[in-house]
């Protein structure tokens, strides 16, 4: 069953979630190239911290944050 704004979403919906969010780059990349979807990346990553800042607290957002630089430094 899927989640409403509310609920947490199950396993299969945030595998979705990750399956979308890379499908909607992937078109951006293919339509506009790196820089743009580069740019778009970013703003999803902006949007997402603000969303969890405001429903989980600052401290949450920032353990986000270290997840995706640690994820970046080890893609380099």
């Amino acid at each position: 069953m899927g989640a409403s704004c509310c609920d947490m979403p199950d396993d299969s919906d945030r595998h979705n979630h990750g399956e979308t969010a890379i499908a909607m780059l992937k078109a951006v990349y293919c339509r506009h190239g790196a820089d743009v979807a580069t740019q778009a990346a970013k703003d999803m990553i902006a949007v997402a911290t603000a969303l969890l800042t405001c429903q989980h607290g600052p401290d949450e957002a920032r353990r986000i944050l270290r997840i995706v630089g640690e994820a970046q430094g080890r893609a380099s």
